[in-house]
């Protein structure tokens, strides 16, 4: 079992709170009657970010939240198309068995819709259509291999090094699966579609911590 899903079944078995929460809620407990009231700084207003502010605030924390940016909401943000309101993400809940996103959503009476499971468009990088046969190929290799990543990092996160890419990964199973060189050229440049999912390039993605990127199932 990932360790999304072991966060998600404690947060439903628990009454939608975590599972490390009493041993939390204790140790607070220990601290605040002492006058010592803890300060803590979040780094990032975006949706995790407010959140655990909040989560904190509400036990008694003393919080300060620091943004890079001018703004808060992290990945959500909306601005003026003309007169269209334009969303720069997210647009995708990823997975709905147990997902509070998706809770929240039903909460507010968002308007949700499931997305079609139609094959993959690619084009190259010439600009030329690959052939559906190709698309298939390229789009389950590519996806074989972002699994593969998610497992690794989940199993092996400690031993990873530091500067280790998911690119770097993506090249290394290329090659341990002897793929052609047209089709693992394909396959390298679809796999920065990645980027698009989680607001950077795959250069920069951590392979050590890529297990935090992993989405829910379903």
């Amino acid at each position: 079992m990932s360790r999304i899903a072991q966060d998600l079944n404690g947060y439903h078995s628990n009454g939608h709170q975590p599972a490390a929460d009493a041993a939390s809620s204790t140790m607070i407990r220990r601290i605040l009657p002492s006058g010592r009231k803890p300060h803590v700084c979040v780094v990032g207003a975006g949706v995790a970010g407010m959140r655990c502010a909040q989560v904190l605030g509400a036990k008694g924390f003393n919080v300060i939240v620091l943004e890079a940016r001018n703004r808060t909401g992290g990945r959500m943000h909306q601005s003026m198309l003309g007169d269209h309101p334009v969303d720069h993400g997210p647009n995708w809940i990823h997975g709905v068995n147990q997902n509070p996103i998706l809770d929240l959503a039903k909460e507010i009476d968002a308007t949700t819709m499931t997305a079609p499971e139609s094959a993959p468009s690619i084009y190259d990088q010439s600009g030329q259509l690959l052939s559906p046969e190709e698309c298939k190929q390229s789009s389950r290799l590519m996806w074989g291999i972002i699994e593969e990543a998610f497992d690794y990092s989940n199993k092996s996160s400690a031993s990873i090094p530091d500067d280790q890419s998911l690119l770097d990964f993506f090249k290394i199973k290329l090659k341990e699966k002897d793929v052609p060189a047209p089709l693992a050229e394909r396959v390298l440049q679809a796999c920065r579609s990645w980027g698009d999912y989680i607001g950077g390039s795959i250069e920069k993605q951590s392979l050590k911590f890529f297990w935090l990127e992993e989405t829910i199932d379903g």
